[in-house]
């Protein structure tokens, strides 16, 4: 569902596939960990550890393009007093 949203927004503001990718390189992540704690649970069935085998990928991510972006952004904001 958060995956959707983020897609949905990226649309609407323009947002390049770069920055994209490094949000979903933090989901993918985070799910990894998930799965490999459920993995490796003794209390884990064998369909369950199938399962967590068949849906664990590599993030693609493009750290230095999002830095790059992030960087031009430094200066132009400034905290209310």
């Amino acid at each position: 569902m958060y995956g959707q949203l983020i897609l949905e927004q990226a649309a609407l503001t323009g947002q390049g596939d770069d920055l994209v990718d490094a949000i979903f390189d933090v989901m993918v992540r985070d799910f990894s960990a998930y799965a490999v704690t459920l993995h490796g649970h003794p209390s884990t069935t064998a369909a369950q550890r199938a399962w967590v085998l068949e849906n664990v990928r590599e993030p693609v991510g493009a750290p230095d393009a999002v830095w790059e972006q992030v960087e031009a952004l430094s200066g132009a904001y400034e905290m209310a007093p």
